[in-house]
């Protein structure tokens, strides 16, 4: 397939895009490695050729402009929009009338959960409510378009005495929550509201609804493994519950939640030890090479863009067999020389939710109920 082209552009405000020449690289990473990593904000940079910057500088790219970045090639779909974090200046040799060909400028990008990073909660009291509620709290304390993906769930009353992204972060810890933003909102996505992809990751197959791929990991995923958990909820007792038949001393997990009851935390707790009180060697991630693609659909995988990937159901078929995946995260590289994408995933039987009318998750017997 030929090259893909991808164009960076930036806006002041929410006045017009202007594009940028010159991009030598761009790189992107959304979402996380593996299941239980931290929550964190998508981040990003691209290198650009500055030879006229020196002296008529670009002046609106500095941190908070926001910065899109869109494929050409495929129907101009924009893969991420973003925020100016931080931007550097290399300067070459030589200079001459008012040119410097070997100049440079690196442009560091960030999505919007970032923004919460830096702002303090001030101690505000967020009562006991649904996480719907809550993220409406939330965005009327902040500006933040904040929302989760399922009405049910429901949180204990706490003091935000950090930053609102470390609120939000509690949230997703607390319910298993994937995150999911962009330039324009954030999303904690609910282990149980499941995003079944059409397009899916072959070896072998390689058309409009399977990509290929070109290396693939398997991991026996030692950090994914406990045979005890403790959940310590900020307002109630802890919760601790061992696998049957295992000897101390174990490997435990430990974690901090909102949960809104002790009783709803040992639910958590049975849950998670039921999800990871297992060995498991598991594919972790995968790469891809956009040009490879025989119809080019790496961007379209996770509802249209890249920052909507985490939470997505997808398969992948290695060597014949045929692997239920949810993707956690993804990082994309791009040169004039070719695009990368690496997925990282994790898998089905860790993700075994009860959720009615999916052929995967809604096998009774099969699937964990909720907590």
């Amino acid at each position: 397939m030929a090259l893909q082209s991808y164009q960076v552009s930036y806006r002041v405000g929410a006045g017009a895009y202007t594009t940028l020449s010159n991009v030598q690289n761009i790189q992107v990473t959304i979402g996380r490695e593996s299941q239980l990593d931290q929550i964190k904000t998508s981040t990003g940079s691209f290198l650009m050729r500055y030879p006229t910057g020196y002296a008529s500088p670009i002046t609106d790219l500095v941190p908070g402009t926001q910065i899109k970045i869109v494929n050409t090639t495929n129907s101009n779909l924009t893969v991420f929009t973003g925020y100016i974090s931080d931007v550097s200046a290399e300067y070459g040799i030589p200079y001459v009338s008012n040119v410097g060909q070997a100049d440079y400028l690196l442009v560091n990008f960030e999505g919007s959960f970032a923004a919460a990073g830096r702002m303090q909660g001030n101690n505000y009291a967020m009562a006991a409510d649904s996480i719907s509620a809550q993220c409406i709290n939330c965005k009327n304390q902040t500006g933040l378009q904040v929302s989760f993906s399922s009405p049910a769930n429901t949180l204990g009353a706490t003091t935000v005495s950090g930053t609102w992204a470390d609120w939000l972060a509690r949230v997703c810890q607390s319910t298993n929550s994937r995150l999911r933003e962009n330039a324009d909102q954030i999303v904690i996505n609910s282990p149980f509201v499941i995003d079944v992809s059409t397009i899916n990751f072959s070896d072998v197959a390689n058309d409009s609804t399977n990509q290929i791929y070109n290396q693939i990991n398997f991991d026996s995923l030692a950090d994914n493994f406990y045979t005890q958990v403790t959940v310590t909820p900020e307002s109630f007792g802890a919760a601790t519950v061992t696998k049957s038949g295992a000897t101390a001393p174990f490997r435990t997990y430990s974690t901090n939640t909102l949960n809104a009851s002790t009783a709803q935390a040992t639910d958590f707790a049975n849950f998670l030890l039921g999800t990871y009180g297992t060995a498991q060697f598991a594919i972790s991630s995968f790469t891809c090479s956009a040009e490879a693609q025989a119809v080019m659909r790496l961007e379209n995988v996770g509802g249209g863009t890249l920052p909507f990937v985490p939470g997505t159901q997808t398969n992948v078929t290695f060597r014949g067999t045929t692997y239920v995946c949810i993707i956690e995260g993804v990082t994309m590289s791009a040169t004039p020389a070719g695009a990368s994408y690496t997925f990282y995933v994790s898998g089905a039987d860790l993700n075994a939710y009860l959720i009615l009318d999916n052929t995967i998750f809604g096998k009774l017997d099969s699937n964990r109920l909720g907590y």
